[in-house]
């Protein structure tokens, strides 16, 4: 994330608008639109626009903790602020959570890439362990390479995510068929909600942007509004698209179709009589799992390394890479299909917890309790920060009902 910023000109609006839009795109798209297709477009929008709400209020709430500070300072320092050590040791608990949970899915779908991609170019199948081994080898080499390296892959993936998204969009677009988005299932969009909100997770480079802008607060409510709203416009078309050029099915026949299926690639395969948007798929399906695969490992390394006061290269190095990548990738190895699964444990358990309910939490003992200050506080008051508590316990009681 540090080699993007210093990209982009210091300050800019536009420049932290797309930090936090690139901090979106990302596996989520890879999912979401499976469950979709059980919940039907309007529902499944509507769980879209919701999780586009709750996260833009939880990174206002996020900045508005930041900005008490007069240092550099992230969510485990802000609850260990507020919280005090035990705020600290249960985000610490839940980022590593979440980092693990969000590699598993990507290793898992990763994996299923890449034995597909083997098996075309040796003309022969590949198993699912061979491609997990060969995905966690490729991201873990460019990562220890360093940063100049990961840096140039992003920028070449990320090329080819624009260009193999719009090609599946130019392809697809005039495909759709009405009538297939007119299918409803109310109960099934409560699925969508947590793959949903791991697509817009975001807020943890609010901290990191705060101090990129130098604290222009306007400049950073329009990044998180704005930032967020450029990715719920990609979602949307992408949903749009994708659910639009499914065959016409009776319900018992998508679900079974949806049941053998956890990535829009394998939707699609099913589904999809298009030879073009399959192959478009799954280029986008490897681009989009592969770039922020790359981009988190090296967070990650730095993170552990961060915890156990690590500031520069170690002859232990290669130990963090370890500590990342084994445990997901042994789990991932023993029990398959645990990308959509992984997703949803993300984003309907650790995202509610670490930027919902933990952020309304250290606002409320901050800004009443403490009485901590400064240039902007969200709207609100104590409405606003009940209803966002509420509401993440909402989320982690669906999740698990």
């Amino acid at each position: 994330m540090s080699s993007t910023i210093g990209q982009v000109k210091h300050g800019s609006a536009l420049g932290a608008t797309l930090l936090i839009t690139g901090c979106c795109i990302g596996a989520g798209m890879i999912g979401f639109p499976v469950v979709s297709a059980l919940a039907g477009f309007i529902p499944s929008t509507i769980s879209m626009i919701l999780c586009y709400c709750f996260a833009t209020g939880t990174g206002l709430l996020i900045l508005e903790s930041t900005l008490w500070f007069d240092r550099k300072v992230n969510l485990i320092s802000m609850a260990n602020f507020s919280l005090g050590k035990a705020g600290k040791v249960i985000t610490w608990t839940f980022f590593l959570f979440l980092f693990y949970c969000l590699f598993v899915a990507y290793i898992d779908g990763g994996g299923q890439l890449f034995a597909s991609m083997l098996s075309t170019i040796f003309h022969a199948p590949v198993s699912r362990e061979v491609g997990i081994l060969a995905c966690v080898g490729f991201v873990g080499g460019i990562v220890y390479a360093g940063t100049k390296m990961v840096s140039l892959v992003s920028r070449l993936f990320l090329l080819g995510l624009a260009c193999s998204y719009l090609a599946l969009m130019s392809l697809g677009l005039p495909n759709v068929q009405g009538a297939q988005l007119l299918h409803t299932n109310w109960k099934a969009a409560l699925l969508t909600i947590p793959i949903f909100l791991v697509s817009f997770g975001y807020q943890n480079l609010i901290p990191t942007l705060t101090y990129y802008v130098k604290k222009n607060v306007n400049v950073l409510r329009f990044a998180i509004f704005i930032g967020n709203l450029i990715p719920l416009s990609i979602y949307f078309l992408w949903n749009f698209v994708i659910l639009g050029i499914l065959p016409e099915t009776s319900s018992s026949d998508l679900a079974k179709i949806v049941s053998q299926s956890d990535m829009v690639t394998g939707l699609l395969k099913k589904a999809s009589e298009s030879q073009s948007v399959l192959f478009f798929a799954q280029v986008f399906s490897f681009f989009a799992i592969l770039t922020p695969f790359m981009a988190n490992t090296m967070a990650f390394v730095d993170f552990l390394k961060d915890g156990f006061k690590v500031t520069a290269k170690t002859k232990y190095e290669l130990l963090f890479y370890v500590l990342v990548l084994a445990p997901p990738t042994v789990l991932t190895l023993l029990y398959p299909r645990l990308f959509l699964k992984a997703l949803g444990v993300a984003g309907g358990f650790a995202d509610v917890i670490l930027f919902g309910i933990l952020p309304v939490t250290i606002v409320w003992v901050g800004r009443y309790v403490k009485k901590a200050k400064g240039p902007y506080q969200v709207a609100g008051g104590k409405i606003f920060l009940i209803f966002i508590f509420l509401l993440s316990l909402g989320f982690i009681l669906l999740r698990n009902g």
